[in-house]
């Protein structure tokens, strides 16, 4: 599974020492932990952490809140019916939407405000029954976090986006996943447009009046038009912008997933890019601004199609933003989904295309850890693999076998984000005292 460099975590919850269960029978819930739930997350290759194992400075209280809130799974232990477990779990359901597994021993009742929820069952007297208890529980956690389905009660009724500012990757890398039954692939690339090179072809997410951002906006096509300029003679000329201008002439705007063909300009030499295509993905409106037109994954397919249309018999790979996603959006996942499959569905439904590699940029932690988790659970792709070391992303020949994860490429912090000014790309619019940890009792 391409999870990058971090590595997942689960934190449990549950009671401490020897404590005596609804029926007066002593349990061990150190045992418990070390040899049935440990053993079984940890088998996963997720680190597994209790409270009572935070080794960190600072209130403890505070760093249990950051592992519930932080950890991609959470184990919740309901015997005994300990009240901090309880609290414990009402703030994870608050937090997170998933992935929250319950477990509880059995015969120990379950109170009404969780009796709808999925709890797992097992007899610490009965090697059969961990044994069971385990492969649910790994079953559970696989899946919840393939698909990361809702569990929480919480956010099943509530509307909730809870979560921390996103964080700008500052390494260029790339992760590449290859397609069932082809010879093509889809690739994740990540940190600044600027680094990376050897791409045949670009996209640049544009609004329906074709107008490129200042060439110094902090944005895809406003880095574009910087980079693409030529530089002769202590003047610069705007080679990709008029370009662009020339290619519509005197209409003042095209139809939303409207594709246009420009040279790359100095690309061509410093970063080998051949062609600009320039999508049509947001429209304005008067007095609002720019918002994505209403389908943009149509977008991806109208570039691959150009790219096809093209005498060029060298266009062999193609990187686009993540057009009209957004990371703030509720909907973000869906929209990221449906580009994808719009790359991965083109890629499999024309077998014969001069196309070999669809590549997608990622800006952000969020918007990697998304995409991988999406392209790991696509019934259409396959394992990933390594790269060769390189100073520059590029696309090197497919291997002949595969492995997981990515090389790290030597780069800068990205500095591509959103379009500001008269311009806005909204393809990314956004709109104590020390404690021992040891010493605590439940």
């Amino acid at each position: 599974m391409a999870i990058g460099e971090r590595k997942r975590t689960c934190f449990v919850v549950m009671p401490f020492g020897e404590k005596k269960d609804a029926d007066g029978e002593d349990i061990d819930f150190d045992d418990i932990y070390r040899f049935f739930f440990r053993k079984a997350i940890e088998g996963l290759g997720i680190e597994c952490v209790r409270c009572d194992e935070i080794a960190e400075s600072g209130s403890i209280h505070e760093k249990m809140f950051e592992h519930i809130y932080q950890a991609d799974v959470v184990v919740v232990d309901i015997t005994t019916s300990n009240a901090n477990v309880f609290y414990e779990l009402g703030v994870r359901h608050a937090l997170s939407k998933a992935v929250t597994v319950l477990i509880r021993r059995k015969g120990t009742t379950i109170p009404f405000n969780i009796q709808g929820l999925q709890v797992v069952e097992y007899d610490q007297k009965k090697f059969a029954s961990i044994e069971a208890a385990k492969e649910r529980i790994l079953d559970i956690v696989k899946h919840g976090l393939m698909a990361k389905k809702n569990d929480s009660p919480v956010h099943a009724v509530l509307n909730l986006n809870i979560g921390t500012a996103p964080k700008v990757i500052t390494e260029t890398k790339k992760y590449s996943y290859s397609l069932i039954n082809s010879q093509k692939s889809i690739c994740l690339v990540t940190g600044d447009l600027q680094n990376v090179k050897d791409i045949d072809v670009w996209v640049n997410s544009e609004n329906t009046n074709m107008q490129m951002a200042r060439p110094l906006e902090n944005s895809i096509s406003g880095v574009i038009r910087y980079l693409g300029a030529e530089k002769k003679n202590g003047k610069t000329i705007d080679t990709i912008a008029q370009a662009l201008s020339a290619e519509i002439g005197d209409d003042t705007a095209v139809e939303p997933a409207t594709v246009v063909v420009t040279t790359a300009g100095a690309l061509e030499r410093t970063h080998k890019v051949k062609k600009i295509l320039h999508v049509a993905a947001v429209i304005g409106q008067v007095g609002r601004g720019y918002f994505p037109i209403p389908d943009v994954p149509r977008c991806v397919t109208n570039a691959l199609e150009k790219v096809d249309s093209l005498p060029d018999p060298d266009l062999h790979s193609i990187l686009f933003p993540l057009m009209g996603t957004g990371a703030a959006n509720r909907d973000f996942e869906e929209r990221v989904e449906a580009l994808l499959g719009n790359g991965i569905a083109y890629l499999n439904e024309n077998p014969n295309s001069k196309i070999e590699t669809v590549c997608f940029l990622t800006y952000s932690d969020r918007e990697l850890e998304v995409c991988q988790r999406l392209l790991d659970a696509n019934p259409y792709v396959s394992a990933t693999w390594r790269i060769p070391q390189s100073s520059t992303v590029s696309i090197p020949p497919k291997p002949a076998s595969s492995s997981a994860t990515a090389d790290t490429l030597h780069a800068r912090a990205p500095t591509v984000t959103s379009r500001k000014g008269d311009q806005p790309d909204l393809s990314r619019s956004e709109p104590g005292e020390v404690d021992d940890a040891r010493s605590r009792k439940r």
